[in-house]
């Protein structure tokens, strides 16, 4: 009997070590690297974003009044677009730091510093940014993720940062979904006016003229046809952003890292440059 209680002890000390050994979900390596290259790929997706909306404007521009009123209103729209931006970037960054501190802090790092520095990030993300147009991200909309955390899958101090940022940072998180749908209806709108100015300018016109039709007119019907609103990088970009909201639940419930998302994210880097050298864009294997 007491060899079968010595055996029991000893395999149940070897579990202890290997769950102590083992990482919880914050200290696998993705966690920095996966937030940095998540804020820095919806910088680049807003950042395309403006590039078409001001490539497309100024297409546009010359076949609408050429007069002041005209040109001030398409300026200011597009400046104001870009301070918007501006703003969304930053607010991305600090995103990004956030989660490049919260791993330092489940990897180990305890000093003051660290949980200072998590402190204050977590403040700015709770002051969201005033982006015009867009309707503010209720709170209500992420009440209660705090009741999330594992208590049994994360370090003490680790636990008690997670229930202080839980909402936070799913507001945080949240509104990058809001901002890229609004940048999805603000191309769609303008995309779909510079469509029918185009149409209207280079294939109706020279068509009821009765001038004769070269391959100008041939290339701008088809082009008319055949082309597709520029707005599926975009969505790519949402559901990514959605990707990440669940992935944050999860590893609050102990249940996940965010490394799985990096594939997302370098698919997504790739289309970008491909919307730029205007090739076909690709899909994220299921």
């Amino acid at each position: 009997m007491l060899q079968l209680i010595s055996r029991f002890a000893v395999c149940f000390a070897l579990v202890l070590t290997a769950a102590c050994a083992s990482k919880t979900p914050l200290q696998v390596d993705g966690l920095a690297a996966t937030g940095k290259q998540y804020a820095t790929t919806l910088k680049k997706v807003n950042s395309f974003a403006l590039d078409h909306t001001l490539e497309f404007t100024a297409g546009l521009l010359p076949n609408l009044p050429r007069d002041n009123a005209t040109l001030l209103v398409h300026t200011q729209a597009m400046q104001q677009r870009a301070a918007l931006l501006q703003t969304t970037s930053d607010y991305l960054d600090m995103q990004a730091l956030y989660f490049a501190e919260l791993s330092a802090l489940a990897k180990g790092g305890t000093g003051t510093g660290t949980t200072r520095a998590l402190r204050k990030l977590v403040e700015a993300l709770n002051k969201a940014p005033d982006v015009g147009g867009i309707p503010r991200v209720s709170k209500e909309a992420v009440a209660g993720l705090a009741g999330h955390v594992a208590s049994w899958n994360h370090s003490a101090q680790v636990r008690e940062e997670l229930q202080r940022s839980a909402e936070p940072v799913a507001h945080a998180l949240l509104l990058n979904q809001h901002i890229l749908q609004e940048q999805i209806q603000w191309i769609t709108q303008r995309e779909e006016l510079a469509r029918q100015v185009e149409y209207r300018e280079k294939v109706l016109k020279p068509f009821v003229e009765d001038k004769k039709l070269g391959e100008t007119w041939k290339n701008a019907w088809m082009k008319y046809i055949k082309q597709v609103p520029t707005i599926e990088l975009l969505e790519q970009a949402k559901a990514a952003s959605i990707d990440m909201q669940q992935a944050w639940v999860n590893v609050l419930r102990g249940e996940g890292s965010f490394e799985h998302l990096q594939g997302i994210f370098d698919q997504l880097n790739s289309n970008i440059q491909a919307a730029y050298n205007r090739e076909p864009i690709t899909h994220d294997p299921q």
